[in-house]
């Protein structure tokens, strides 16, 4: 099994481009300003405020933004500059951690230039820009960290494997409008190939692990990975685009839910 997870990390230099401009007509708003109640950007799930800082049923980091504060004060993932340093961004916060899937820079991200910094697994890290194109890890065949790397508005920075990233910024440039997702509209699939379009509606969707183990890829040729539940393996696959005709299969005894994107 090892070796057949190394296999599915590869690179990729081109063709993201067209797909990142198609992933930024998918925006949505993340950060769910009402009081005692945060949204899950993740999953969609309403969290009562309290002193936990990720969602209880996909712990996802959560933001809660009121009276001028990022609430909770503990942010698992998610660490605020001085105000002085953002100006009008006093409310983004300067570090993130990402896990497999698709991240667009002004819609999942901030722009700026940052750090990375591999903090769990292996994977390949590269952007539509091929700013950089890194198999990391943290151990010590792979490369750990990623300095100075620049972010800018439309790009779309690609974690694959069981990649987990810390991206620390030296430099916020640009906020980020966010995604959240409909849990009642999610979909079903198992074992097969199914076309977007036919099978489910062309969009953006989150795709997670229900049940089994087995390999999972596009004719698009941007997602290739296995998932399940064993340890080092993914479970979920963030903001995977899939426009009109591109086919998704499913191999072996995996059960997948896609949580498709809700229109702002």
């Amino acid at each position: 099994m090892r070796n057949e997870k190394r296999k599915s990390c590869t690179f990729f230099r081109g063709g993201f481009k067209k797909k990142a401009e198609g992933y930024k007509h998918h925006a949505e708003y993340s950060v769910v300003n009402k009081p005692r109640v945060i949204v899950c950007s993740g999953c969609g799930a309403e969290n009562l405020i309290n002193d936990n800082s990720v969602c209880e049923y996909c712990e996802s980091a959560l933001i809660y933004i009121e009276d001028d504060k990022i609430l909770p004060s503990a942010l698992a993932s998610h660490t605020q500059n001085p105000a002085e340093h953002y100006g009008n961004l006093y409310h983004t916060p300067n570090t993130y951690t990402l896990t497999t899937g698709f991240y667009t820079v002004g819609l999942d991200i901030p722009v700026g230039k940052c750090d990375v910094i591999a903090i769990s697994g292996f994977g390949n890290l590269y952007s539509s820009d091929y700013r950089i194109n890194e198999v990391l890890g943290i151990e010590e065949e792979y490369v750990s960290s990623f300095n100075g790397l620049k972010l800018s508005k439309d790009i779309t920075l690609i974690l694959s494997g069981e990649l987990t990233i810390k991206i620390v910024y030296k430099s916020v440039d640009g906020g980020f409008s966010g995604r959240i997702y409909d849990m009642s509209s999610a979909i079903n699939l198992s074992t097969g190939n199914f076309e977007a379009g036919e099978d489910f509606e062309v969009g953006t969707y989150n795709i997670v692990a229900v049940s089994g183990s087995g390999n999972l890829y596009s004719s698009e040729g941007d997602v290739n990975e296995i998932l399940g539940f064993e340890d080092d393996v993914v479970q979920e696959i963030k903001n995977v685009y899939l426009p009109k005709g591109s086919e998704l299969s499913l191999v072996g005894g995996l059960s997948v839910k896609l949580i498709p994107a809700m229109p702002k």
